[in-house]
């Protein structure tokens, strides 16, 4: 750090501290990169110099500390996945500085989706398909999801079902029960007494809590056998993870009481892309050949190629599973929420997959942050000023619970 007269403040720094003027009003927050228009405010504020990331005193004189040349270097590279985002939205602002600071303590510069990229004589042989014309003839054999949701679907549907009838269908799956069990009494709940069977669990959190966590678990079965050089299905998960946790906790902010079926949500958005990855493994490859470098969104080129979005193949696939409806609208409208009848539930995954890609939570594909709906800003009660509080949540309960989902 390293604090600079005005007179020789220059575009593209970034501040280290936040700029307030002589009464104290922010100006500029932490992190934010300087541009002219700033350093004009700066002036008429009578802000005389700021502090920005670079070489300090101390770092010179031999005290240890923080790499202020690697967080310049961090930063730079998170700014370029912000590029088809973009920064003058408040809250996209405040995520860049939250995950500039995530990626360099996390040392995370670059996520890699580790896929295999088509050379140009395997290019020749990729052409256009038109997927829901595929699926609507039923030439691609969608995945068939556990037995035990089905009965789970009945159980819920059914006004006279007990706490003892739900603890009967998930034991009949004792992986499924002891990841539910583990999950219970994580710190993604925080209860004091330990909970030791489903049907405590049910009585404790909910019918259709338990219904759904226990259905989103038995969903990722589906990630199974995807070929490790199309996708790297680790990094799948994690995303899929990292955003059901963001959903569930926006949630909770908003006082919306279904926050487990928003983690479903969350997990399973991108379930749509496990069947291209699954069946068309070519133009998948060629997808993310075209968005390697970052200067096309993955989403965006999918229409391109495969004639629908994975979107429309996670409402198909979600729709053919009996899944609610809620649900179904929360995957399909998840990039552009404000279209949704219902846009609430869509808004808080949109945001939630747009935190996870710029915190860089694992990945399931997209190279940049997408773009985001003002809209979805209005539809649920968030503010940039709560987003570090969210990231922290998130964060702290990602480490741990993804391996109740990977083990």
């Amino acid at each position: 750090m390293q604090r600079v007269a005005l007179d020789q403040l220059k575009e593209g720094m970034f501040l280290f501290e936040e700029a307030r003027d002589l009464k104290g009003r922010l100006i500029l927050s932490e992190g934010s990169e300087i541009k002219s228009s700033h350093i004009s405010i700066f002036k008429k504020w009578g802000i005389t110099g700021v502090s920005i990331y670079g070489e300090a005193d101390e770092k010179e004189s031999g005290t240890t500390g923080i790499d202020f040349e690697l967080f310049e270097k961090t930063a730079k590279n998170v700014k370029k996945k912000f590029r088809h985002a973009g920064l003058s939205h408040p809250f996209m602002n405040e995520l860049f500085r939250l995950s500039a600071s995530h990626r360099f303590y996390a040392n995370n510069l670059e996520p890699l989706n580790r896929v295999k990229i088509a050379e140009a004589d395997e290019q020749k042989n990729v052409v256009k398909v038109n997927l829901r014309s595929e699926l609507s003839k039923k030439k691609i054999t969608l995945p068939e999801i556990s037995t035990i949701v089905s009965e789970l679907n009945e159980v819920i549907n059914d006004p006279q079902s007990s706490a003892e009838d739900i603890a009967t269908v998930v034991n009949k799956s004792p992986s499924l029960a002891a990841r539910l069990l583990k999950i219970v009494n994580s710190s993604f709940y925080g209860f004091q007494s330990r909970i030791d069977s489903i049907s405590r669990a049910v009585a404790v959190i909910g019918t259709k809590e338990i219904s759904s966590l226990a259905i989103g678990l038995s969903a990722i079965s589906v990630f199974k056998d995807i070929p490790k050089e199309i996708a790297d299905m680790h990094l799948f998960l994690k995303h899929s993870l990292a955003c059901g946790l963001l959903a569930r906790i926006i949630a909770a902010h908003n006082n919306i009481p279904q926050t487990e079926q928003l983690f479903v949500a969350g997990l399973l958005h991108d379930i749509g892309r496990v069947v291209i990855y699954k069946d068309f493994s070519g133009q998948a490859a060629m997808l993310f050949r075209l968005c390697a470098g970052g200067d096309k969104l993955l989403y965006q080129e999918e229409k391109n190629w495969l004639g629908c979005k994975h979107t429309d193949v996670g409402k198909i696939l979600l729709t053919k599973w009996n899944l609610p409806e809620t649900l179904v609208h929360s995957v399909f409208y998840h990039h552009n929420p404000s279209r949704a009848r219902e846009p609430v539930w869509p808004s808080i995954v949109h945001l939630a997959d747009i935190i996870a890609n710029g915190l860089g939570l694992g990945s399931s594909g997209e190279r940049c942050v997408p773009q985001l709906d003002e809209k979805a800003m209005n539809n649920v009660s968030f503010s940039p000023g709560i987003l570090e509080m969210i990231v922290k949540q998130a964060t702290h309960q990602f480490a741990s619970f993804v391996s109740f989902l990977t083990e």
